[in-house]
């Protein structure tokens, strides 16, 4: 049997049925529509007076779109998790990110009515008139089923994913050919002192556990310090490359996971290309919404969760901030708090938070206060577990005086004096 055949249009041919006023919504990450913002940022996105609010996430690239216009530009662009290529486009008055918990921005984005158009791509049709939307189902499932027109570009190297990401050609009003290579995400490379952090978290894991891992140096070395476990299952919002070395090695069974047992579940997943040759056709891997994978009592509904996040900097009473320095926004909060609730739900679950002692200039991570304008990522009153280099400390349940005690343990050496100092001028010992 041979592969369904569909009618291909232009990007032009179907931008120009896009009414001026129309939210679009478009897919993220390895799942973004390269043609739709290259054409945007093209002469076509000059020449037109229409008033589009587009929502996106995790942009790959640094569209023109985003840039600074010598004109005032007429598409708002509503960037949901910011990365380093767009992240300082937000000054300008067209780049807007917006905050909001991952498992939310489905619900929000319908809050302001149905959406005008989801863009976003999908493989070759098969046999059964069916494409794949690939390795991104954070969103781009719900919002495709509830979109008045719904353009997905085809692109024969997206890896052909199950879960909530299989679409009938007939739910597809215009298909576009835009063959293009993967971006890719290269696996951070852990340092020592990653690996001294993953150490501790690695004997905090049991074997059975379900893990979620975040992104960086820390997480991955943590994947390689779990490679002697047994038995662990993921559910995760990202999938990575460190969850598929884990699977490679006979790590990831998902054995006694109780909810998609024996199954690697996560929203969406980006990496290298030999992850996407991993996701494709890999029936022990399915992608399913953000507003389910990152529900807190769906993840608490896990045998022994575990979730593990990083952060920019945290406080002596357990204040969290994962996603500015200062009142500079560096990415989102995405599902960092979430996940952290949602694992101290489980039966002998846990959330932690993994950080370095010393900033790269020099500066304490772990402060009396967090810097002016930073954004509390995860409150005080849901934080369980922070690591860093030099130990650990289990803040839930314990007093501000036992927390401020727990956390200059962990602090670098240099700055524990200074910060006992302060924690008594702050009353908090």
């Amino acid at each position: 049997m041979g592969k369904s055949r569909v009618s291909v249009h232009q990007v032009a041919e179907v931008m120009e049925q896009i009414k001026d006023g129309s939210r679009i919504v478009t897919g993220m990450a390895a799942a973004e529509p390269e043609g739709f913002f290259q054409y945007l940022s093209g002469d076509f996105g000059k020449s037109r007076d229409l008033r589009w609010k587009i929502f996106c996430a995790n942009p790959t690239q640094a569209y023109s779109c985003f840039a600074e216009q010598t004109e005032p530009s007429p598409f708002q662009l509503i960037v949901m998790f910011l990365t380093s290529v767009v992240r300082s486009y937000q000054v300008h008055s067209h780049v807007h990110y917006s905050p909001q918990h991952l498992s939310h921005w489905v619900q929000n984005i319908l809050a302001l009515g149905q959406p005008d158009v989801f863009w976003g791509v999908c493989t070759e049709p098969d046999e059964r008139g069916f494409v794949s939307l690939g390795p991104g189902a954070c969103y781009e499932s719900e919002i495709r089923r509830r979109a008045k027109m719904v353009v997905l570009e085809i692109n024969p190297q997206l890896p052909l994913t199950f879960g909530d990401t299989q679409v009938p050609v007939k739910e597809v009003d215009f298909f576009i050919e835009r063959q293009r290579n993967l971006p890719l995400l290269t696996p951070a490379c852990p340092q020592p002192i990653d690996h001294q952090i993953a150490g501790y978290i690695a004997d905090l894991v049991p074997d059975g556990a379900t893990i979620q891992l975040g992104i960086g140096n820390i997480p991955n070395a943590v994947g390689e310090a779990l490679g002697q476990k047994k038995d662990l299952g993921i559910h995760t919002e990202m999938i990575n490359d460190a969850m598929m070395d884990l699977s490679h090695k006979g790590v990831i069974t998902g054995r006694r996971k109780t909810i998609w047992p024996g199954k690697i579940v996560g929203s969406f997943a980006y990496g290298s290309q030999e992850l996407y040759r991993f996701l494709d056709k890999n029936p022990l891997v399915e992608l399913q919404p953000s507003s389910v994978v990152n529900d807190p009592y769906r993840i608490g509904r896990n045998h022994h969760m575990i979730s593990i996040n990083t952060a920019i900097e945290v406080d002596i009473t357990g204040q969290v901030c994962s996603e500015s320095i200062g009142h500079q926004e560096l990415s989102g909060v995405g599902g960092a708090s979430e996940t952290h609730v949602g694992a101290q739900r489980s039966a002998n679950g846990r959330g932690m938070i993994a950080l370095h002692g010393m900033t790269k200039k020099g500066e304490s991570k772990i402060g009396i206060a967090l810097k002016p304008g930073a954004k509390v990522s995860i409150s005080r009153n849901d934080v369980d577990t922070v690591v860093t280099e030099f130990g650990v400390a289990m803040l839930k349940g314990r007093s501000v005086k036992e927390r401020a005690q727990a956390m200059i343990a962990i602090a670098h050496p240099e700055f524990r004096e200074r910060l006992t100092w302060e924690a008594k001028q702050a009353s908090y010992l």
